[in-house]
């Protein structure tokens, strides 16, 4: 069975944590309430370690976001 992650969303000065079981799903959910442009994610690897990554939204399929 997937194991829940917690990934923490930073948008300027504020911070969210979404817990999902895949990268994919986290920025999906934080996306629908959130406007901003681009997001900084942290989360902890299924292995050991922190991974960082800045994402651009929205995440998704153009022609099902229009």
């Amino acid at each position: 069975m997937p194991k829940m992650r917690t990934f923490k969303f930073t948008e300027g000065e504020e911070t969210k944590t979404v817990d999902a079981i895949s990268y994919k799903k986290a920025v999906k959910s934080y996306q629908s309430s959130s406007k901003a442009n681009s997001v900084h994610i942290e989360w902890p690897g299924s292995k050991g370690g922190i991974f960082e990554k800045d994402q651009k939204l929205p995440l998704g399929r153009w022609k099902k976001l229009r």
